[in-house]
């Protein structure tokens, strides 16, 4: 186990670095963190610009956003599928993948409500990078992806689970298995993207 915070620069970089002196190699990385709040405890979600908290803001974006694209940058050197061989021949191995997790809610077209503004914009900022690094790394055979897991039941979404609809809170296992199989199912096409769960593409 590698300690890491996605809010402390430095220990992102010391965590890339035990990585590569360790294994020198990474095939695919899932960035899983993130945060929410309950309302309660905490300034987010919130519910109206009223509510904005710029601390709390900055705090959602590190670990939502910033943390993320931080890791991807620091071991994406470890993650070259394509390289140049004897007598200029190109040697390839594996597709590997930067897989993030994102939400429906960080969708600009599909935002109808409003609300959970630090939540929603820090997702929108995630499926932007994700989309910016697919453009570049696909030359070095890594390819990004944005998932939307639907409703888990985890931490983070136990504050608002009364209000989700029978049969669409999901068990860990499920939505690990789903995910797994997006991945598994990916081809150049999708990098770049933003799929749910199901595997069905969300529009920014």
């Amino acid at each position: 186990v590698v300690p890491l915070d996605l809010e402390d620069q430095e220990s992102i970089e010391n965590a890339s670095a035990t990585i590569r002196k360790q294994f020198d190699r990474v095939d695919i990385l899932l960035n899983v963190a993130g945060l929410l709040g309950d309302a309660k405890t905490t300034p987010g979600p919130e519910r109206s610009i009223s509510k904005l908290d710029r601390g709390w803001i900055e705090k959602t974006m590190a670990v939502n956003c910033i943390g993320p694209v931080m890791l991807s940058k620091e071991l994406a050197p470890l993650m070259k599928t394509k390289q140049r061989g004897k007598k200029g021949t190109e040697e390839a191995r594996s597709i590997s993948v930067i897989a993030s997790l994102s939400a429906r809610v960080g969708s600009i077209s599909d935002n109808a409500m409003g609300g959970w503004y630090s939540y929603r914009f820090s997702k929108a900022a995630l499926n932007q990078a994700t989309r910016t690094m697919a453009h570049e790394l696909k030359r070095q055979g890594t390819w990004t992806v944005a998932l939307h897991p639907g409703t888990t039941d985890t931490d983070l979404s136990k504050p608002f689970q009364k209000n989700v609809a029978e049969g669409r809170l999901f068990p860990v296992d499920f939505t690990v298995n789903q995910l797994l199989d997006c991945i598994d199912s990916m081809t150049l096409e999708h990098s770049g993207g933003l799929y749910d769960w199901a595997g069905k593409a969300i529009s920014f």
